[in-house]
């Protein structure tokens, strides 16, 4: 998956299984004990806490696979400009 496509992705306050699928490249299965895993934590640190079913934050998702936005970005902006000087 190209750093564009995920910070599209990750652009949303919102992840579903489909997101971590293609976030991490898992299968359903792993992606759902993921979003399972991230969803307990969250919700032991915060309790009280509004969480919709069947999705968890992004930037939970985030700090579970320690992604690295600013570098996302700045990678995105390289291929942009690459693709624009062709």
């Amino acid at each position: 998956m190209k750093a564009k496509e995920i910070l599209e992705l990750i652009a949303s306050p919102w992840c579903y299984n489909q997101d971590i699928m293609k976030i991490a490249n898992l299968s359903a299965s792993t992606a759902s004990k993921v979003k399972r895993t991230i969803e307990m934590d969250f919700r032991k640190k915060n309790p009280t806490k509004f969480m919709p079913s069947h999705c968890v934050p992004t930037k939970e998702v985030i700090k579970y696979f320690d992604l690295d936005v600013e570098f996302l970005k700045s990678i995105a902006n390289i291929k942009t400009n690459e693709d624009t000087n062709e």
